[in-house]
Order: C-alpha cells, then structure tokens, then sequence
C-alpha cells in the first residue's frame, strides 16, 4: 500500500445503513471488533478524516486515537478537543481537505465517515480505497453510506468472510484527480 494512500472503512449493514435513523450504532454492538482484523487495519493508519457528527460519536464513545492527527470537516466551531488529541477543525471542500491533509500523513489516511464525507470524498476523487464490512443485520432505515450517487469506476480488489457472517469487501477507485 502506497504512503499517503486515502481509505474510506466503514461497516455497514445489508441495506447499506452506517447508523440507526438516531445516528446510534447499536447494530455493532453484537460483533466484536477484533473478529475482523481491525488491530492490523489500525496500524496502517497514519491519520483520520470524519465529519462533525462522526467526530461528536467518537469523542462521546471516548476518543481512542490518541494524537493521532485527525481532520474534522464542519464549519462549527465549539467542539470539543479531547486532551492530548491532534484534531483540527476545517470548512472547506470535502475532496480538497482530504486530499492536502493527505500530503500531511506518513501512512494511510482514513477517512471514517459519515456518509456525506465518504460520498463527496468518491465523487471528488479524493479516495482510493472504500473498504466496506458488510454486517448481517437490517436496519430498515437509518443514515445511509451513500448521500449522492456515484458513477466512478469501481475495482473489487479483495472479500472476505469473517465469523458471524461479515463480509468485507474492498474496492479501488479510479486515480486521484
């Protein structure tokens, strides 16, 4: 995998919901994160990119990232930085923010959702990666992982069957603009 590398991992259920229609992922909760080789997907990351609601979750779950850098894509300005954590606040373009604090990471660059980020993110070229951990659970409705549609080519590079019944599959998308 190449430095500076842009991956878009998220699980999801079968109907492609990111979370439940409150914003909750109680859908998780069942599955066991180390079933799914989330530690060696860790390593490899080198700094994070979320939207603001993606950031609130995160630091009300309590913030396990540490100082690793981390770019929050909102325009407020009143959010909380958790002690010792490298974050950073922006308002600008989606594909644009991800792609110059990308420059700024010496590993891969995750960008952890929501779905608004992740759809912009594919639309403007910004990711090379989307790595999905499709869940056995329907959720019916709920925040969907796709805000736009997206007609840019799609390469399935790697599946795999996990305990429980996850399936993860993981796509390369066309070249950076």
């Amino acid at each position: 995998m190449p430095d500076n590398e842009v991956v878009a991992q998220v699980a999801v259920s079968l109907d492609l919901y990111i979370a439940e229609d409150d914003g909750g992922v109680g859908f998780l909760e069942k599955h066991s994160v180390a079933d799914y080789d989330f530690d060696a997907f860790s390593e490899t990351i080198g700094g994070l990119v979320m939207g603001s609601a993606t950031y609130v979750q995160a630091v009300g779950f309590g913030w396990v990232w540490g100082d690793l850098p981390t770019l929050v894509l909102t325009s407020q300005d009143d959010l909380p930085i958790p002690n010792g954590a490298d974050v950073r606040f922006a308002a600008m373009p989606t594909p644009e923010a991800i792609r110059s604090f990308s420059t700024e990471t010496p590993k891969r660059l995750w960008v952890m959702g929501g779905g608004l980020v992740i759809s912009e993110g594919l639309a403007g070229g910004a990711i090379d990666i989307l790595d999905l951990m499709v869940m056995p659970e329907v959720l019916g409705s709920g925040v969907p992982l796709f805000t736009d549609p997206y007609d840019g080519p799609m390469r399935l590079v790697t599946t795999e069957h996990y305990q429980g019944d996850a399936v993860r599959l993981v796509y390369e998308t066309s070249v950076r603009n």
